[in-house]
């Protein structure tokens, strides 16, 4: 065995598992708008992902903040409504809170017909 082989991997320090914690949320429906706000305290535009797959939305964000000497990751799934306007999702992110707008496509509004 070699011994500077050795040494070399005891000298290496692994990160500690983060821990994954699911961040409390506001969800405000609006008539052409489905807003959800994140509570991401130590988190920022850099470090925060929204992903929809299969009309599943994905919002994960690392925080700056540690528990019990671990990274804290914020992770929070949604699924989607048929009605929704993916290609319109935005995000933005400002001291903590992400908020995301998710526009209602336009067969989901409601369509008034007068009556004569």
């Amino acid at each position: 065995m070699n011994d500077t082989n050795a040494m070399e991997k005891s000298d290496v320090q692994t990160m500690p598992e983060p821990v994954t914690m699911v961040p409390p949320v506001d969800i405000i429906e609006g008539e052409n708008e489905v807003t959800i706000v994140f509570e991401v305290p130590g988190a920022n535009s850099k470090t925060a992902e929204i992903e929809v797959l299969n009309g599943i939305l994905t919002m994960t964000a690392k925080s700056s903040l540690t528990r019990d000497g671990r990274p804290v990751v914020f992770k929070r799934t949604f699924r989607l409504a048929d009605d929704v306007d993916v290609e319109r999702i935005s995000a933005k992110s400002e001291d903590g809170v992400l908020t995301l707008a998710i526009p209602k496509a336009a067969r989901a509004k409601v369509h008034r017909i007068k009556v004569e």
